[in-house]
C-alpha cells in the first residue's frame, strides 16, 4: 500500500493551498489532495487553478525524484501545457502521476495526469530546468 505524507512546504504557496500529500518510491511520485471547500469554484467543482497547481507540482516532483539525491534547489518550470478534461466535486480525491520522457543535462521533459478515481481530470506536458548537482567537497 502506498504511504502518503504532507509535502513539508510550510509557509509556501503549496502550504497555503493546503491538503496536498505525496508519496515517493521506486514507482515514482504520486501526489494527492481531497477537494476541500477552499479548493472549489462557484460551480462546486475543483478550481482550475488547483488542478494546474497539482499538475505543476506533480510533474516537478517526478523530475526531482528521477534525478535523485544531491541537488541544489528544485526543478524550475519552463513550460507547462495542459488540457482540462473533467471535473471533481467537493470531497473527491485527485491523484497526480507523471513520467519523465527524456532529459538533457539541463532540461527534463515530462508528461502527467490528474485522475479522480478512474476519471481523467487533466493532462499535461512540461519542460523543467534541472537543479544543479551539489558541489562535492574534497
Amino acid at each position: 500500500m502506498t504511504s502518503f505524507s504532507g509535502i513539508g512546504q510550510k509557509g509556501t504557496f503549496l502550504d497555503h493551498v493546503g491538503g496536498i500529500e505525496e508519496s515517493r518510491g521506486a514507482e515514482g511520485s504520486v501526489i494527492r489532495v481531497t477537494v476541500r471547500p477552499e479548493h472549489v469554484n462557484p460551480n462546486g467543482t475543483a478550481h482550475g487553478g488547483l488542478i494546474l497547481t497539482l499538475l505543476d507540482f506533480t510533474l516537478g516532483a517526478e523530475v526531482e525524484s528521477s534525478l535523485g539525491e544531491g541537488l541544489v534547489g528544485h526543478p524550475i518550470t519552463i513550460q507547462l501545457s495542459t488540457s482540462m478534461i473533467g471535473a471533481a466535486a467537493l470531497g473527491e480525491t485527485l491523484t497526480g502521476t507523471a513520467r519523465v520522457r527524456s532529459r538533457t543535462k539541463t532540461m527534463s521533459f515530462v508528461e502527467g495526469e490528474i485522475l479522480c478515481g478512474q476519471r481523467v481530470i487533466a493532462t499535461a506536458t512540461a519542460v523543467f530546468r534541472n537543479p544543479r548537482a551539489a558541489a562535492v567537497s574534497r
